[in-house]
């Protein structure tokens, strides 16, 4: 049964952190004078949106999706403020979300805090004073989406000053010489990024050659509207990193974990081992000298269990071999 609270909460993030080991996540819609159940649908479309990290693959599945009752998914939701207007916090339960998106055999991301360069160029236009203001509403609206997009999808976006040493890498009069286009991100470190450019007539963007490289040329063979390239681009970043179960044999995965120095390092490893949903049938063979040995029933690809270890900051891979994982606890 939903617990339903009543709480005041100022906050200009629609979506708290997603831990892809925890069992719980939060999210907040606007409310807008709408229906109950019609504001804890957003919210879990919101979170299936993120869990699975594929646009693509939402818009795809919307008639598999749409079945799934929110009832099933949401453990709570609150009345709450967002920007001095009422809004829904809404607690997904997220084990379960991501266990009936296996389930119907659509991936699941296991990255965390991505975040993204947005190079919006705004070409000026002097032609006159109604067209100066046309194209800097133009813009606006463009970084507004973009904002949109980034809470929908749980990613962080940065923006480019573009003070005098970022306007100096557009020297280029001419569509053609977008090819030539190389931008240097370095000064803005960032999984991937985009760049735009917006003008009266048109506004488009584009994907670098390679999308997570800090210094890369454009991909002018496809252009975008704004709202698809960064929805495109997120897709592309997630794509490398997420989760699809197979199901393996019955033969047993050995994994061995030292630094368990207390009792309690013991307790908290555990509890995220059986979060894992691609292990089952997790068992301790043995608990001494600060180390732990288990074994377990692997359902996915091994490249998936190496990756969302290395995503685990509490736990450094020491050694890999077919079918056993070598661990340290402590950090990395």
């Amino acid at each position: 049964m939903l617990k339903i609270i009543k709480t005041i909460f100022f906050s200009s993030i629609f979506f708290l952190n997603l831990n892809l080991i925890g069992d719980e996540f939060k999210t907040i819609v606007q409310a807008k004078d709408e229906d109950i159940s019609i504001l804890l649908q957003k919210a879990l479309d919101q979170s299936i949106l993120k869990v699975l990290g594929s646009q693509k693959d939402f818009d795809l599945n919307q008639q598999s999706l749409k079945k799934l009752n929110p009832d099933d998914y949401i453990n709570q939701y609150k009345f709450t403020e967002l920007n001095n207007e009422e809004a829904l916090e809404v607690t997904i339960d997220l084990k379960a979300v991501q266990e009936k998106l296996l389930e119907l055999n659509l991936g699941i991301s296991v990255l965390k805090n991505l975040k993204i360069s947005a190079w919006v160029l705004c070409k000026s236009d002097f032609s006159s004073l109604q067209a100066a203001k046309s194209l800097e509403q133009k813009c606006k609206f463009v970084k507004r989406s973009f904002d949109r997009i980034a809470d929908q999808r749980g990613i962080t976006l940065v923006y480019p000053i573009l003070d005098s040493r970022d306007i100096s890498l557009f020297s280029f009069e001419e569509e053609s010489d977008l090819e030539n286009l190389t931008i240097f991100n370095d000064r803005y470190p960032s999984d991937g990024w985009l760049f735009c450019e917006i003008s009266i007539k048109n506004e488009w963007c584009y994907l670098p050659k390679e999308i997570n490289k800090g210094f890369s040329k454009l991909n002018t063979e496809f252009k975008y509207v704004p709202q698809e390239g960064i929805n495109s681009l997120i897709d592309s970043l997630f794509s490398s990193q997420r989760l699809k179960r197979v199901y393996k044999s019955d033969l047993p995965y050995f994994l061995e974990i030292s630094g368990l120095n207390k009792f309690k390092d013991y307790i908290d490893l555990e509890k995220k081992l059986k979060n894992i949903l691609f292990i089952s049938n997790l068992n301790l063979l043995s608990l001494r000298n600060n180390s732990a040995t288990y074994s377990f029933n692997l359902l996915s690809d091994e490249k998936n269990l190496f990756d969302f270890f290395k995503e685990m900051d509490d736990l450094k891979l020491i050694n890999k071999e077919k079918g056993r994982v070598v661990l340290a606890f402590g950090g990395k």
